[in-house]
């Protein structure tokens, strides 16, 4: 219940009034954007504007918190007012995951209809917008922690994979030489993950830090982003994490949309 104080509900799904929302957007980067949120809700307020469209989202047990946001750059076109929008996150992933790699989808907001309109190819579909009254807006805080590590996530994944079956909690930890992920079980079960400075795309740690997280958890954020992508993960002696990854990368263009995630930790260590 760490993130209690930072949720914020919503009076009125009608309190934006009537907004344009029409889109153009190759489906690479939808489904990467929608696929970090759905590990967190299944339902979630999106905030549209010209700049681009982000979801804050906390999950039921207040011990994750998500902020995923896509620029305007993500979209080959973006018109839009200043809105949210209630949607069924795992209804919308379902939807844009019948589109091809690089296939174009169309939406659009049916105001008569109250519906999302998702065109990929022929393919015609409206998906009903939610009620958002007492859905939670929450504030993403961003902490400032004292250690940090960048580091592919399909590196991470591998530790992750091996830890399934051993427990359901994972200590991290960061000092000047190394990033370490154990895992503990019963009958002297335990595996370990070290990944050293030369093998860390980059590492920042005056002292030692390490704190005790839920494997599931951890391993539904990691999972969330594309394994070639870089994670930045900090951290603090038994504070939250986050990780931030990049997403809509286009070679050319660069980063056109961010995740950040915050994971609070177990203080109980036995």
């Amino acid at each position: 219940m760490l993130w209690a104080y930072t949720v914020i509900y919503a009076t009125s799904s009608l309190s934006k009034g009537v907004r344009l929302f029409k889109a153009q957007i190759v489906s690479d980067n939808i489904k990467e954007f929608i696929g970090t949120i759905a590990p967190i809700v299944d339902e979630t307020k999106m905030r549209i504007s010209p700049t681009g469209i982000t979801i804050k989202a906390v999950d039921p047990s207040h011990v994750a918190m998500i902020e995923s946001t896509l620029a305007s750059g993500a979209f080959t076109n973006l018109e839009a007012e200043e809105a949210e929008l209630g949607v069924d996150v795992t209804k919308f992933k379902s939807v844009i995951n019948v589109a091809k790699p690089g296939e174009m989808i169309d939406m659009e907001r049916n105001m008569e209809m109250n519906s999302l309109i998702i065109s990929i190819g022929n393919l015609v579909r409206a998906m009903p917008l939610l009620d958002m009254t007492g859905m939670a807006d929450p504030k993403v805080p961003n902490l400032e922690l004292p250690s940090m590590v960048k580091v592919k996530a399909d590196d991470v994944s591998q530790g992750l994979k091996a830890s399934k079956m051993v427990s359901d909690h994972i200590e991290l930890s960061v000092n000047e030489e190394s990033f370490k992920l154990v895992c503990k079980g019963e009958n002297q079960n335990r595996v370990d993950l070290t990944m050293n400075r030369a093998q860390l795309k980059e590492l920042k740690a005056s002292n030692e830090t390490s704190a005790l997280f839920s494997l599931d958890y951890f391993s539904l954020m990691v999972n969330s982003v594309d394994k070639d992508r870089i994670l930045t993960i900090s951290l603090g002696n038994d504070l939250p994490v986050k990780i931030e990854a990049e997403l809509a990368v286009d070679e050319n263009t660069g980063s056109q949309g961010t995740v950040r995630f915050l994971l609070a930790p177990r203080i109980d260590r036995d």
